[in-house]
């Protein structure tokens, strides 16, 4: 794989997300907002249609702003490639979270279809079709949020006149597509979105799709018929309502479907008021990170039986909620967002050949009061290492979630023998640009070579007392032992692999082969010599 470059455009690279066909997608730092987004790069060479469609595709997400669909900051070209820049969403896949869980309760994936929705009713309102809807386009943060990706074949009315999608082209996911989508993806409507999340909702509670995965005749008019298994027959947990929701969602005869996904929000919420939101969403969060494998019984947003038991576990969450809250500084966030900030720290070294642990990394944080510059009491902090990419030549590090003051500070960063100075300002919660705290993003390079400055010592080892006569030294280069006084000024430097020979007159020579990292500059030799003398 080549080597990824330092930058592109204004974008500083951090790792490879994923390579395919067409594009690659990477990971990188914004160079303003210092947060991680994502670069998706159209590679493939000579297609007018689908570079345009890739430029479309940003024209149209550039002027969305909702919570619930990936936003597009950038897009431009660099060389013969072009570049989206996007929203970075830490987490996975719905499809990814189907895949280790199969199947979803009937309230997590109405949650999850919920807030799809809702992003798919901002897009028809703004007069796009997505077209491609699929769990492998539903992104999940790993605090929960939900967000919808990948409007790369959407439908706007502002391109009717395009020519990107020409009469009886199939455009799409074969097994979320409606049958007017498969006959002809020119002239659908949003109806066929509509369609395609009663078959994303089928998949959450059943773990199975409605029909086969392919164009097959018999497949073709299996869904123009609509005949499918019902999702109860299938998982008998599967509540009446999201069975009843199924059937409407994916009827064949578009007519006979919703014809408006306001109408199916509407019918959703009114059924999750039943239930308390956020024991569901803690529970999607909390399957996001691997902290449960399996769901819990949600509890009702009502109960009039068992109100002590129900009031003690409450009470009890209560002060365990309470003492977490305070811990991760989320009394502050809510109630004093005013008087404190958020920092956190993302630091990457070269690995150099040596482990996580053995990586010397010092970060001190000192209050910018441009007089003393006291020190803060959590200062070294505590910095834990998250890499774990055998491939990745950089070890990763991060800092815990640090609550203070709002004002001015100042980062001492120690790795092996650089220092790195920055000032930088914390904002309180209730700024607008300090809602979700601040991350200080490092990258730093290796240590240059230094000239090495080298001591030789030698003792005699029948008696172990130190050798008088003369000690010589050679360093072998180009296969040849060349003492060191006849070597160049300067040449021996750190950051090399080199062979040195230690010997003196009436004493068998002694080999050391060492690597000298580029941060060791002093290397002492003591070397056990034997005299010619002796037998071995």
């Amino acid at each position: 794989m080549a080597e990824l470059p330092e930058y592109i455009g204004k974008y500083k690279i951090e790792s490879l997300v994923a390579r395919g066909g067409m594009g690659a997608v990477l990971k990188a730092i914004h160079p303003t907002l210092k947060r991680y987004v994502v670069l998706k790069k159209l590679t493939i060479r000579g297609s007018s249609a689908i570079a345009e469609r890739f430029k479309r595709e940003a024209r149209i997400l550039i002027d969305f702003k909702n919570d619930n669909i990936v936003r597009v900051f950038d897009h431009f070209k660099e060389g013969s490639s072009y570049y989206m820049v996007l929203e970075y969403v830490d987490g996975m896949s719905l499809d990814q979270l189907l895949k280790r869980q199969r199947i979803l309760s009937s309230e997590l994936a109405l949650t999850v279809f919920l807030e799809t929705c809702k992003a798919l009713s901002y897009a028809h309102a703004m007069g796009v079709i997505h077209r491609d809807i699929k769990p492998g386009n539903i992104l999940i943060s790993r605090k929960g949020d939900i967000k919808l990706a990948d409007f790369g074949i959407a439908a706007s009315e502002e391109d009717v006149d395009s020519g990107l999608t020409k009469e009886g082209m199939t455009l799409g996911t074969p097994s979320y597509m409606p049958p007017e989508q498969i006959e002809n993806s020119k002239n659908v409507d949003k109806r066929a979105d509509i369609y395609a999340m009663g078959v994303m909702l089928y998949e959450m509670v059943t773990g199975k799709k409605p029909y086969p995965a392919n164009f097959s005749a018999e497949t073709v008019m299996m869904i123009r018929k609509g005949r499918f298994r019902r999702a109860r027959k299938i998982n008998g947990r599967v509540h009446p309502l999201v069975d009843r929701l199924i059937k409407r969602l994916i009827q064949p005869n578009p007519a006979r479907r919703f014809q408006d996904i306001d109408a199916v929000i509407k019918l959703v919420e009114r059924h999750l008021r039943r239930y308390q939101v956020e024991p569901i969403k803690a529970a999607l969060a909390a399957l996001m990170r691997g902290s449960i494998n399996e769901e819990p019984r949600y509890p009702r947003a009502r109960r009039k039986r068992n109100v002590l038991p129900l009031l003690l576990v409450v009470v009890a969450g209560l002060g365990a909620a309470s003492y977490y809250a305070w811990s991760a500084g989320y009394v502050y966030r809510w109630l004093l967002p005013d008087s404190r900030g958020e920092l956190r720290l993302d630091i990457r070294i070269p690995k150099a050949d040596k482990p996580a642990e053995d990586a010397f990394l010092r970060a001190r944080i000192y209050t910018d009061d441009g007089k003393d510059m006291p020190e803060l009491a959590i200062s070294p902090l505590k910095l834990s290492v998250i890499s774990t990419d055998s491939a990745d030549p950089y070890h990763s590090f991060t800092s815990p979630s640090i609550v203070l003051p709002p004002g001015d500070y100042r980062i001492k960063l120690i790795a092996g023998g650089s220092v790195l100075w920055e000032s930088f300002a914390v904002l309180p919660f209730s700024a607008p640009d300090g809602q979700n705290g601040l991350t200080l993003h490092y990258r730093l390079e290796g240590e240059s070579p230094r000239p090495l400055a080298l001591d030789v010592r030698a003792i005699d080892a029948a008696t172990g007392r130190p050798i008088e006569t003369p000690i010589g030294v050679s360093v072998l280069t180009g296969g040849v032992w060349t003492p060191r006084a006849e070597l160049p000024e300067g040449w021996l430097q750190s950051g090399s692999i080199r062979q040195f020979r230690v010997g003196a007159d009436g004493y068998r020579p002694e080999i050391f082969s060492l690597k000298i990292a580029a941060d060791q500059d002093r290397l002492t030799l003591s070397a056990r010599l034997e005299p010619l003398s002796s037998k071995k």
